[in-house]
């Protein structure tokens, strides 16, 4: 008996967040665009690759900060050349040291040594075009994020409109249906009057039966469209959703121009490769660079302990032959340069391209669905005209329907026609290089 209170506390705890899971999410448009702005596969992919490249240009610092070491060994030999030179290093050569057998079989000696070095350049020229093309690479990069973060924008209104739409679609054919079941409760009344045949019940009865065929496969598509928004969110899909914005048209455009992250990215590649060429030629010039070190060296274990003794200098460093290495790499950089300007020359043409097509669709658009509202309103009025005639008896049965499915199919157009205008709208602004609100 004792397990039902065991039982009845573990409902009490599952049960409220059983409910709670199946409260819908309320989703907004811009709810939607902010949630895939951190969360959409191809933002979050962007937004890594551009901190992949910044932190190229972090590592090219190279080019002008210095670099410091310290090292710390421990030799042991009987070398003469290294006894010889290591017991001058400690300070430690004597005059028994001269003998001889001293010098050529000398005892073995160890070496604690300390090195502390620093090599600083002067003139790297390949290193600072290193980082001129890695300066241009992060900056393409930061461009093509921008420029991704812009066509996610546009999937996400894409798809929220699209489950918009289907969701209207829905409450159209509820309507719908709800209507032909009343025209059928009232030809199923005209047919007991003996007012009408019973072709006339049949008719209507087909018309209910073909509603319920169409919302059972809306409310199919509605699901769908639903779960795409919660993947394009970075969300789960499967769980309820109510969408809180309303099919409604653009607001308006930007205006007859095309200033694009996607360009300004690819222009920065050709700055890159442009300094890359100058980095490949860079090879015939030489490099300047100073060095300097501290070193201790004893026979005992320690750091820094045992006499000191430092070095400075600087190097001149200049390659006049590599094996025509060099000219390879220079007719590589030449050939990525013709075609990152090919690349970004094609794209500028095919931008101004779409953003031509993108104004001709979105004006398209919004003509056809002032001529979709205007439809709707005809067939709304033919509709209560044909129903007052069927309940006075001067028209047929197929003609109600015939106008009622007319009318219907009418608002779904309407919707159809406005979730058009909507998305060429966005895409209007994503072609001409703005962000899709």
């Amino acid at each position: 008996m004792r397990i039902y209170p065991t039982i009845i506390t573990a409902l009490a705890l599952v049960l409220p967040r059983s409910a709670a899971a199946q409260e819908p999410l309320r989703l907004s448009l811009a709810d939607a665009l902010a949630l895939a702005a951190d969360h959409h596969p191809a933002a979050m992919a962007a937004r890594e690759e551009r901190r992949a490249r910044e932190a190229d240009v972090l590592g090219t610092s190279v080019a002008y900060l210095p670099r410091v070491a310290v090292e710390l060994g421990v030799v042991r030999s009987d070398d003469p050349v290294a006894a010889f030179g290591t017991k001058l290093r400690q300070g430690r050569f004597a005059q028994p040291d001269f003998a001889l057998d001293a010098l050529n079989f000398p005892d073995p000696v160890t070496d604690v040594g300390t090195t502390l070095s620093l090599e600083q350049p002067i003139f790297q020229p390949d290193a600072l075009l290193r980082r001129r093309a890695a300066r241009a690479g992060a900056r393409a990069g930061r461009l093509s994020e921008e420029r991704t973060a812009q066509v996610v924008a546009f999937d996400v209104i894409r798809g929220y409109l699209g489950a918009r739409l289907a969701a209207d679609r829905v409450t159209v054919l509820e309507e719908s249906l709800e209507a032909a079941r009343r025209t059928l409760t009232q030809v199923e009344r005209l047919r007991g009057e003996g007012m009408v045949t019973v072709v006339d019940a049949q008719l209507a009865r087909s018309r209910v039966s073909e509603l319920e065929a169409s919302l059972a496969s809306a409310r199919a598509g509605a699901d769908a469209s639903t779960d795409l928004v919660l993947e394009l969110v970075g969300l789960e899909p499967g769980r309820p959703v109510a969408l809180t914005d309303s099919l409604v048209l653009p607001a308006g455009v930007p205006g007859d121009s095309t200033n694009r992250a996607d360009l300004a990215a690819l222009g920065a590649a050709l700055q890159a490769q442009e300094a890359n060429v100058l980095r490949a030629r860079s090879q015939w010039i030489p490099s300047l660079g100073a060095f300097g070190n501290l070193s201790w060296h004893d026979q005992d274990f320690g750091v820094g302990v045992g006499p000191r003794h430092w070095t400075v200098g600087v190097a001149l460093r200049w390659t006049i032959f590599q094996g025509l290495s060099d000219v390879g790499a220079l007719r590589r950089a030449e050939a990525d340069r013709a075609a990152a300007r090919s690349r970004l020359e094609a794209a500028e043409r095919r931008a101004h391209s779409e953003a031509r097509a993108a104004a001709a669709d979105q004006e398209a658009a919004e003509a056809a669905y002032h001529a979709a509202e205007a439809a709707l309103m005809q067939a709304s009025t033919a509709a209560r005209a044909a129903d007052a005639r069927y309940s006075e008896g001067a028209s047929t049965i197929s003609e109600l329907l015939a106008v009622r499915a007319a009318e219907s199919l009418q608002r779904l157009a309407r919707a159809q026609a406005l979730y058009q205008a909507r998305v060429a709208g966005a895409a209007l602004v994503l072609a001409r290089g703005g962000t899709p609100r």
